[in-house]
């Protein structure tokens, strides 16, 4: 080995210890930070379920839920709940079917409304029974959305958890978002919070 190639390889072994010590940072001061952008379809602070999740607990409607942290509560909904992130929302609210109708039955009847209500509504695969929020059934759909952040039409991913109480009422879990935020286990984490205190 020539005495040029052992001075090379001394050079490169200060520079990488020099960088370890550094903690390998080696990027200019002067360049300034990007800011974050969230233009309600990429994600951003709020969009998506994948935030840390805050509990909610109303004492007078009785009950307590989840919600992804950076999500602000839309105080005119006074029956049930609703919270937003971007383009991202999630709604709970009560139903008092007729005597005898189970959550699948409920779900199954539900589905006109939801079209009706969704424009663009397609249905994702059937309507199923949930195996990890109890006696709950899936409704999985995708619609047309608009971002009220950029105006820029999008595709959403939707589901709603129905949940059958004790008392005889079904607590129907609404969350929507554009299709690129869905994650099934964040939707499904939000439900699972779900609790009823009286």
């Amino acid at each position: 080995m020539s005495n040029k190639t052992r001075s090379l390889i001394f050079v490169l072994l200060l520079t990488a210890l020099a960088l370890t010590a550094c903690g390998g940072n080696i990027a200019s001061s002067n360049q300034p930070a990007l800011p974050a952008v969230n233009n309600g379809e990429g994600g951003g602070e709020e969009g998506g379920v994948e935030a840390a999740l805050v509990t909610y607990s109303d004492a007078a409607q009785g009950f307590s839920i989840g919600y992804p942290g950076p999500w602000s509560q839309d105080k005119s909904v006074t029956e049930g709940v609703k919270f937003m992130g971007g383009d991202d929302w999630l709604t709970l609210s009560f139903v008092t079917p007729s005597a005898g109708t189970d959550a699948m039955t409920y779900a199954q009847n539900d589905v006109a409304n939801v079209s009706a209500a969704f424009p663009g509504f397609k249905q994702v695969g059937d309507i199923t029974a949930s195996t990890e929020v109890k006696g709950a059934v899936i409704l999985g759909f995708t619609a047309d959305g608009t971002s009220a952040v950029t105006g820029k039409a999008f595709t959403a991913h939707n589901e709603i958890y129905y949940i059958p109480l004790a008392n005889g009422r079904i607590a129907v879990l609404t969350v929507a978002g554009p299709e690129n935020h869905y994650d099934r286990e964040g939707v499904r984490d939000i439900a699972l919070t779900f609790k009823v205190n009286k």
